[in-house]
Order: C-alpha cells, then sequence, then structure tokens
C-alpha cells in the first residue's frame, strides 16, 4: 500500500527557512528521534492527536466517545490520555469544549497546497522567496515532492528544502539537482552519539551529504548546538574537516530552543530540557574552528530539523 502524504502544517510569511519571505510545507514522517526535536509531530507519517493538559477542564466528554478507551480519569479528578492506543479518529477532538486537543496531519491534495503557495507570489517576487519544503523529513515524499517542484519552476517559484540527510539517495537524486537551496542537519559527528541522541547512525547522512555536493553547490548545513552534547571541540574539529573534504563552505549554527518540550508531553512521550550554550562560549571555542566559512549564528528562535 503506498504511503500517504500527510501535512502538519503550511506556514506562510516564513523568515526562519531560507531566503526572503517563504511559504513553508511540513511533512510528517521521520526516521530520526532527536531528543531535543521541535517538531516532535512530525515523527509519525500519520494523523495524531495532540492532548495540552493545561487546558483540560476535564469534563469527561471524552472518557465515553472514545472507542479505544485512550482516556483516563484519575482519583485527582485529572485526564489522561494515552497516546500509545489512540487511533486518531478525532471523536474526542469534536467534543472536547476547551479546545485542549488538535489533530496533527492531513492528506492535503496537490491544489490545495499549490493554492497557499500562491496567495503569497508578490512576497516571493518583491523579496527573493520562494517556497520551502521541510518536516519531518520531506525526502521521504519524493514523488509528491516532484509534483510540487516542478509546478513551483514552471511559475518561476525559488524552492528549498530542509533535511536531516536520513533518506533513499537514489530516489531523490533528481531532486537534489533542481533545488534551488538545500539545507542538511548534522546533529553530532560522533555515531555512537548520534545514535543514542537521535536513534540512528549517521553514516547515511553524512554519506547521503557528500554525494549531494556532487549535484547541487547551493547546500548549507545546519547544526543544533545543545550545550554538553555537540558542542565540544573535537565535535567542531570533525565537522569543519567533513565540511572543507567535500567542498562545503556554508554553516548555520542555532541554539537549542525548548519549543518541542511541550509537544513531546502532549504527544505522551518522555521529555527532556536541554541547554543552549551561551554566546561567549561560541566564540571562545568555535570561532577558530568555523571561521574559514561563511557562518550564520541564528537566535533560540530559529527551527531547525
Amino acid at each position: 500500500m503506498k504511503q500517504c502524504d500527510y501535512i502538519f502544517q503550511m506556514q506562510r510569511l516564513s523568515v526562519n527557512d531560507g531566503e526572503g519571505i517563504r511559504t513553508t510545507i511540513f511533512f510528517k514522517g521521520c526516521n530520526l528521534r532527536c531528543k531535543w526535536c521541535a517538531n516532535p509531530e512530525s515523527w509519525s507519517f500519520t494523523p495524531q492527536i495532540m492532548f495540552f493538559s493545561h487546558k483540560c477542564s476535564s469534563c469527561g466528554h471524552c472518557l465515553n466517545i472514545c472507542p479505544s478507551h485512550a482516556n483516563e480519569l484519575t482519583d485527582k479528578n485529572k485526564i489522561i490520555f494515552h497516546s500509545d492506543i489512540c487511533i486518531s479518529c478525532n471523536a474526542c477532538i469534536d467534543v472536547c469544549s476547551a479546545k485542549a486537543r488538535q489533530t496533527m496531519g492531513r492528506n492535503f491534495s496537490f491544489t490545495e497546497v499549490m493554492t497557499e503557495i500562491k496567495k503569497d507570489m508578490i512576497f516571493y517576487e518583491q523579496s527573493g522567496g520562494g517556497v520551502t519544503f521541510s518536516g519531518g523529513e520531506p525526502l521521504l515524499h519524493p514523488d509528491y515532492i516532484e509534483k510540487l517542484l516542478v509546478y513551483c519552476q514552471q511559475l518561476g517559484i525559488s524552492t528549498a528544502v530542509e533535511s536531516c540527510g536520513f533518506f533513499n539517495f537514489s530516489q531523490c537524486r533528481h531532486l537534489i539537482e533542481q533545488f534551488d537551496m538545500i539545507f542538511f542537519d548534522i546533529k553530532i559527528m560522533n555515531d555512537d552519539l548520534h545514535i543514542n541522541y537521535t536513534g540512528q547512525s549517521n553514516k547515511k547522512i553524512l554519506q547521503n551529504i557528500a554525494q549531494a555536493t556532487q549535484l547541487n553547490p547551493n547546500i548549507i548545513i545546519r547544526v543544533p548546538l545543545i550545550n554538553n552534547i555537540n558542542t565540544d571541540i573535537a565535535n567542531f574539529e570533525k565537522l569543519t574537516y567533513f565540511m572543507k573534504k567535500n567542498k562545503l563552505n556554508k554553516i548555520e549554527l542555532l541554539p537549542y530552543h525548548s519549543l518541542g518540550y511541550e509537544k513531546m508531553l502532549s504527544l505522551g512521550k518522555s521529555a527532556n530540557k536541554y541547554t543552549p550554550p551561551s554566546t561567549d562560549t561560541f566564540l571562545i571555542k568555535w570561532e577558530p574552528h568555523t571561521r574559514d566559512f561563511s557562518r550564520e549564528l541564528g537566535d533560540q528562535t530559529s527551527q531547525y530539523v
């Protein structure tokens, strides 16, 4: 059965996902499980329900209507949502007067997406912006992305993609060649640490990035900076060696933010808060290792995959 191409957000007037003013399309589905992820609602390929307990009034309407009995009332009159047995039928959302629940992801048609994209044509033209495909991992949806990419090209709309690098390269080779800009995340260079904090080896990621440099010169490396996890000198030495070896000359350093923390909890997942490094730490420790690259230091509201 063909995997559906679910989208969980279409963000207009975005300024953090490439040049100029952009529309960013967020696809569901990712094979990484980064513990600091800003968009954990993107992990699953299918729609999910998020439960924001601080909004819940404990009215109890969700208890009897749920066919899988995913809601439980505690002796303290609090609702607990068991996301692991939820079937995302949306019955609880329909009866939740407190608006404590939200479904993330639906199967937008090609026409719906392009209608949204075309709303801001004037802003793309005036700012040098365009469309960015993000997620999740957008390159896990190559057929759908190709349709959107071709149509954007016909309209003269610039295209970019934000990728964690974990995808089937042979399925995406023809797409890699056509994007006007590609943002690749490199979380951690040490493979053991990468497995521990993301759930996957980085070998495929680094191999895909290296291959992509042979097809498209417009690549920017992004590094989410999480204090005491990937901020050591050894990590940056390995990173800069990899970048020089593959003739990559642009890097964006994005300090950790905690926007994904509450999302993790609303999805019924365990969550940890991390800390970003200080700007002073960056200047002292990392500047010598990144001075050879075109560099941008983001703020704590910057988005990353």
